[in-house]
């Protein structure tokens, strides 16, 4: 048995010394992961400019070596936009690769399956309407539970058809709280006025156990661990319908329910952690805790030692597997790790500015240095208030100590057989934090500290080691042509035909003076003056005839256009269809960027109504108070099939041919209605007597664009 020693020394410059014993060979749960969530606020980093956003991503994803990322299912309903959300994805996923995972929860089901018809618990009166709806015919159970698995997996297709794939799914956040904000109420076992959480499981286990790929499923994610609130639900479902375990930390127990006082006692949470862990811990189940904040409204410096100590009792006592913080950015300087200001005028920001938190470098000397696929290991320690944690890699030949001294300054004299020590880094509360520091036999940890040490060896013989994990390669989904069509590439073309502005506006013009390798685009001015001053003034590009590029409209998920601002600021514009009736937004406040070209994404689901009615758009539409865009590239992409696009946008069943069908004009004129037996000749052509054209066939199961000859 080999042994990692940090033995005691006593030094002049110090006025203690500890020892702490690592023994390697002494091994427990295995690493999921850490992270922290971004499920708000994910307008405000695409809102940044690019060089922002660029030093944001890099800070928090490759500057934490993130291995979990949190974020939300926010698909509640269809013409809900994720493209910020694929934004944040993508760029984490660039960085690291599959080595980032993501965790999604649902913080709502949809308003129609709740008696309050709305998302946000503040528009239910009693805890029946912050639940589902109740049913008199669902196999599971006597609320619309199948509906709530529906919506789950087709939510899942829709995320995924953007390039948003998660690995965990919890399908609610905090079952157990009856919230203002977007909730859904369920007990551990249905009740006469409350859903059960068992059989919402058991739905959405068996719905999504269809699909190519499912999610592993963690829960219950009850709000805290305190007064048992975690085993009673976790005992009351089907263990064999999760794959891990999740839960909160915002109560402890034992009247420990405030969070900020949590915060600074972490030793609150040993009790239940341990217990937990006891009952339930193991590699085949993983324990994550996903979310937890001070919920104080300011930053507070002690939090960096709570937030590790916290991970410390977690990982040792509680058996963890993963650790979530919850906000890895927020709004304004107050985020747990990130704060963001876009600029000024965004709430109470003055100037463009990312805050670096405290709280960043407590997770940062966990996840920096500590991978999935690695394992605890035994630690012991005579300091005085100092609290360690030891993980050791997969293939056994690193070792990271995490030593938090919430004390006096102590000294530690490091004498490691077989291990020798490679890099250090340390924090002091009030001081320097990341700071790399000189790995060596003699290492001093200052008051109030967080010191990490990783340990390298190449004698690994003795020790049970296990493979490092291996990580598939990360597939850039929008490389992948199978679900794009191209609208329009100006490095194909010869002129800015299809093009047309408002009479203030200047032309449209072709250009071919290479910017950054792209050679051909389009210049297309726009405002360059308040819209409050000038109004909202248009410039308009007309679709192809061709119905190959018409369709995207209504088929695809969202139109991506590459382009950049034409002068030093980045342009703030906003996009839509127009053209067949009123005006309708894609999307506010794109960020065409100043001195890059950017992709950007613009959801489509406006396109169509709540119901899958189009609204018959022929153009493209751009209104801005820059100055102008140039745009080299316009194309639809997330097309998918014939038939899944317009199921996931209205969730309806599949049709037959005595459905209901519509016929709609390319305006959004109705101009016959009847049975799709009746609508459509064999070849699928039209039947009634109508003019000869295009059309739009509408029933409740899709959408599709159909030819009267």
């Amino acid at each position: 048995m080999k042994k990692l020693l940090i033995s005691t020394a006593l030094l002049a410059s110090s006025a203690f010394a500890a020892t702490i014993t690592v023994d390697p060979s002494s091994t427990a749960q295995k690493i999921v992961g850490f992270g922290a969530g971004a499920a708000y606020y994910q307008s405000w980093i695409t809102a940044m400019s690019t060089s922002m956003q660029k030093d944001f991503y890099d800070t928090a994803f490759t500057g934490l070596n993130l291995s979990l990322l949190r974020i939300g299912n926010w698909k509640q309903e269809d013409s809900t936009s994720i493209a910020a959300d694929v934004a944040i994805v993508k760029a984490g996923k660039q960085r690291l690769g599959n080595h980032l995972k993501i965790d999604m929860s649902s913080w709502s089901a949809p308003g129609r399956l709740k008696p309050s018809g709305s998302v946000n618990g503040n528009q239910g009166q009693t805890k029946s309407d912050k639940s589902l709806k109740k049913s008199s015919n669902d196999p599971y159970g006597k609320y619309v539970y199948s509906e709530f698995a529906h919506w789950w997996k087709t939510s899942l297709q829709a995320y995924e058809q953007m390039g948003i794939i998660p690995d965990y799914v919890s399908l609610q956040n905090e079952p157990d709280w009856p919230a203002d904000y977007e909730e859904t109420l369920f007990d551990p076992t249905e009740t006469d006025e409350v859903a059960g959480y068992k059989q919402a499981l058991q739905a959405v286990r068996d719905s999504l156990s269809t699909l190519a790929n499912p999610p592993k499923l963690i829960g219950p994610e009850p709000i805290g661990i305190g007064y048992s609130s975690f085993e009673k639900y976790a005992k009351a479902l089907d263990d064999k319908n999760l794959d891990g375990y999740a839960y909160h930390l915002y109560n402890a127990g034992d009247g420990n329910d405030n969070p900020g006082t949590n915060y600074l006692n972490p030793e609150n949470f040993r009790k239940p952690m341990s217990a937990i862990g006891k009952s339930f811990g193991s590699d085949n189940k993983p324990i994550i805790m996903t979310e937890f904040c001070t919920m104080e409204s300011a930053m507070r410096e002690q939090d960096m030692l709570g937030l590790a100590h916290i991970m410390q009792v977690g990982f040792t006592g509680g058996k963890l597997n993963g650790y979530i913080a919850w906000e890895l950015f927020w709004g304004e300087q107050n985020g747990q790790l990130i704060g963001v200001c876009p600029g000024e005028g965004w709430s109470s920001c003055t100037e463009a500015k990312l805050y670096i938190n405290p709280e960043y470098h407590a997770m940062r000397h966990y996840s920096k240095f500590v991978n999935p696929g690695w394992r605890v290991v035994s630690t012991t320690s005579d300091g005085n208030n100092l609290y360690t944690v030891a993980f050791r890699s997969a293939d056994c030949d690193s070792i990271s100590v995490i030593a938090i001294n919430k004390g006096s300054a102590q000294s530690l004299n490091i004498s490691v057989n077989g291990y020798t020590p490679a890099y250090a880094v340390q924090s002091v509360e009030s001081g320097e934090k990341s700071k790399t520091i000189t790995a060596g036999a003699i290492l001093d940890a200052p008051a109030k500290s967080i010191t990490t040490v990783v340990f390298t060896t190449s004698n690994t013989a003795a020790l049970q080691c296990e493979d490092s994990p291996i990580v598939d390669p990360y597939i850039d989904p929008s490389t992948q042509l199978a679900d794009t069509l191209v609208i329009v590439d100006y490095a194909n073309e010869t002129s800015a035909s299809g093009w047309k502005s408002d009479e203030t506006l200047g032309k449209v013009t072709f250009e071919t003076t290479a910017l950054d390798g792209v050679s051909k685009y389009v210049k297309v001015p726009l405002a360059g003056c308040a819209q409050d001053d000038c109004g909202y003034q248009h410039a308009l590009f007309t679709l192809p005839d061709a119905a190959a590029v018409k369709e995207p409209l209504t088929k695809c998920k969202e139109l991506v256009f590459t382009m950049r601002s034409i002068n030093t600021d980045d342009a703030s514009v906003n996009i839509g269809g127009a053209g067949g009736s009123t005006w309708s937004s894609y999307q506010y406040g794109n960020t065409a960027p100043a001195g890059s070209w950017a992709n950007v994404s613009v959801p489509l689901d406006n396109e169509v109504d709540s119901t899958g009615a189009p609204f018959g758009s022929t153009q493209l539409s751009f209104n801005s108070d820059n100055a102008g865009i140039y745009i080299a590239k316009i194309v639809a992409v997330g097309c998918g099939g014939s038939t899944s696009i317009k199921g996931m946008r209205t969730n309806f069943a599949a049709n037959s041919l005595n459905a209901e069908a519509s016929i709609f004009d390319m305006n959004g004129n109705l101009v016959w209605k009847g049975l799709k037996s009746e609508a459509l000749n064999d070849n699928g052509s039209i039947k009634p007597r109508l003019r000869q054209g295009a059309y739009i066939l509408k029933t409740k199961a899709n959408v599709q664009r159909v030819v009267k000859k």
